[in-house]
């Protein structure tokens, strides 16, 4: 068997103790708050954030420094790896991808593979894992590109903000919209177009019964169903909705496994707190 080494990166939704168990090496991406940098899931964990966010904090995520890449790569130079494929999330929502490009030129490695993804959060840590397992089977890289091409073909992505405070505070949102917004109660479904370069407005609507219609409507529309298919639901510190959204879809989508994880940083920090995320995810 080859000896391959899977890697993916925090906008993946994985957690060290996920990486550790799945054997897949986990690069941190920067949280920064108050000007100081910290290293995802290393200098900072997930609740440390939240607290961070509940004191009105307006913190802000960036692609991994460019010489923590290259010291990473240099260490996995050492280990004669036969091939090193990266997961990233969509290149046209982070420079992570680049950075990865960047630090393989800048080592000179040539077995090192990069798959833009085009997705963020779970679906990437679904790939992830999907491609350890076709590595452990033997598949060689082109295998294993073609199945992860499939699975972005197949996925679909909702962010669900639960309030505008953040979308103001990072100014992705004006003030007086998102006052606007919240005086008449309005509800925000936003969605990652099918060539993942955006997220955008997916629906509005006044009640959360017809945030969740909404969603369960587009993965009807697009042929989910328990075997072929798997529901990742991602919060910030909401599992009420989580727990809510989970029994809806096992029940519309008899039997369909549905796995609860938390938010990334990337996405908790664009959402702000109790911001959910679901994704459909192909199994293959």
């Amino acid at each position: 068997m080859e000896k391959y080494l899977i890697v993916t990166d925090t906008t993946s939704a994985m957690n060290k103790e996920i990486a550790a168990a799945h054997g897949i090496e986990l690069i941190s991406l920067s949280v920064i708050v108050d000007g100081q940098e910290y290293k995802d899931q290393v200098d900072i964990s997930t609740e440390q954030l939240y607290d961070y966010l509940k004191d009105g904090k307006t913190p802000s995520t960036s692609q991994p420094n460019t010489g923590y890449l290259i010291e990473k790569m240099e260490a996995w130079q050492k280990e004669n790896y036969e091939a090193i494929i990266v997961v990233t999330c969509s290149a046209d929502l982070s420079g992570t991808n680049n950075g990865f490009h960047l630090a393989k030129d800048t080592v000179g490695l040539d077995n090192v593979y990069i798959y833009d993804s085009r997705q963020v959060g779970a679906p990437v840590m679904d790939m992830a894992i999907r491609a350890k397992q076709l590595a452990d089977e033997g598949k060689d890289v082109d295998e294993i590109f073609k199945v992860l091409e499939e699975k972005t073909k197949h996925s679909f992505s909702f962010l669900y903000p639960d309030n505008f405070d953040q979308l103001s505070r990072s100014g992705r949102l004006s003030p007086m919209a998102a006052r606007m917004a919240s005086m008449l109660k309005i509800k925000a479904l936003l969605c990652l177009d099918e060539q993942g370069k955006s997220v955008d407005k997916y629906s509005m609507s006044r009640t959360e019964v017809k945030v969740l219609k909404a969603i369960t409507d587009k993965f009807h529309e697009l042929g989910v169903n328990a075997e072929k298919y798997k529901i990742y639901i991602s919060h910030a510190d909401n599992i009420v909705f989580a727990k809510k959204s989970k029994l809806l879809l096992q029940t519309t989508f008899h039997g369909i496994e549905v796995e609860i994880n938390n938010l990334p940083a990337v996405l908790t920090c664009h959402g702000g707190l109790a911001c959910c995320a679901l994704h459909s995810t192909y199994k293959i």
